[in-house]
């Protein structure tokens, strides 16, 4: 009696923990279905579970990892964006699963091809991704595991992308902001997303504003994302915005269009000067210089000014006069090297008042 009493209460005690099992396994794999993902919104820290899950995503070209385009046993979570910009979600540091995730435009089960950003390996076995977002939008990021028999919990962060450089150009009003993202095309559309393209280069001056700002960022030559590009047409570069193709400063050799894929431009940091690269920016990292329009451009200097009190006037005059022919730089208004009619030009066009 004694045996088959224990064995009943055995067998009782299995069913149930069998049964807790089977609630767990269901609770926390609540947001197992594409379409039905969990609602967040905001900047924080959110907790995942894909204990019990199954995969309901689909494989994708843009999740290719170490031969695998799956996210298995997938959780999904429908995010609200709280402000316009570039966004990093990370699993680093939150999980001990070796992770993939994904993230898609809109909320539901996403439509094939749709990826916006996937990362399986970018933190030890973690991963991270980062993609542009829009004030009150919804985004689907869905985390899983690279392996069919992987499972675990833990947490991810989402969170903006602060700019590693942030500067204005006095001489156009434009602001320049510095990113590290990895291809070109991404760079562009982020540049975009914050309503510019990636920087346009006008002449000598703004060349060397750039080097100068982001080429050796972090004390390192940096590898700078421009927006010059021949893919509409090979060997025609243009500007993404329409700035006219007046100027360039490619290094040596180059464009050479090395393996018949390079179609857009980086600048060298240190060097200040040109190279063609494919999109995907090969194995090189690469700082993406974004420029956003600053609005109506300062007016153009009061060249003729040439004693700096405010006017063009009779003074100015005589100065240019005293030093006619010769190469005095403060005189010399075109900078071409010599003091002649064509300053004078310069300084009667702007007689009176400077603005």
């Amino acid at each position: 009696m004694t045996k088959i009493q224990v064995s009943r209460v055995v067998r009782s005690n299995l069913a149930i923990a069998a049964s807790s099992l089977l609630m767990c396994a269901t609770a926390n794999a609540q947001n197992d279905a594409c379409s039905a993902p969990t609602p967040i919104a905001g900047y924080g820290v959110f907790q995942f579970s894909t204990v019990g899950a199954t995969t309901d995503g689909n494989p994708d070209a843009a999740c290719l990892f170490f031969s695998v385009t799956q996210v298995f046993n997938d959780v999904w979570f429908c995010w609200t964006a709280p402000a316009t910009g570039l966004i990093e979600v990370a699993l680093c540091g939150g999980t001990t699963l070796d992770t993939k995730m994904a993230a898609y435009p809109g909320c539901g089960c996403p439509t094939l091809d749709s990826t916006i950003a996937c990362n399986d390996d970018s933190c030890s076995l973690q991963s991270k991704l980062q993609f542009g977002a829009t004030a009150g939008a919804t985004y689907t990021i869905r985390v899983g595991a690279y392996a069919a028999t992987g499972f675990g919990s833990g947490s991810f962060t989402i969170g903006a992308v602060v700019p590693l450089v942030d500067v204005t150009n006095p001489v156009n009003g434009n602001r320049y902001i510095g990113l590290n993202i990895a291809s070109w095309a991404a760079a562009e559309a982020t540049a975009q997303m914050f309503g510019g393209h990636l920087a346009s280069i006008a002449d000598q001056a703004e060349n060397d504003f750039i080097q100068q700002n982001f080429g050796s960022y972090g004390g390192t030559s940096q590898r700078l994302w421009i927006g010059f590009n021949d893919i509409a047409s090979e060997g025609t570069f243009a500007w993404p915005d329409g700035t006219p193709a007046n100027y360039s400063n490619w290094n040596a050799g180059e464009p050479n269009n090395a393996g018949s894929g390079e179609d857009v431009a980086e600048m060298l940091g240190t060097q200040g000067t040109w190279n063609d690269m494919p999109d995907s920016g090969g194995t090189y990292l690469h700082l993406a210089v974004i420029e956003i329009a600053g609005g109506t451009p300062p007016p153009p200097t009061c060249r003729g000014d040439i004693n700096l009190d405010g006017f063009v006037a009779g003074a100015d005059l005589g100065i240019l006069l005293g030093d006619w022919a010769q190469a005095i730089s403060r005189s010399d208004l075109d900078q071409d090297g010599l003091v002649t009619g064509a300053d004078l030009g310069i300084l009667l066009g702007d007689w009176g008042p400077c603005n």
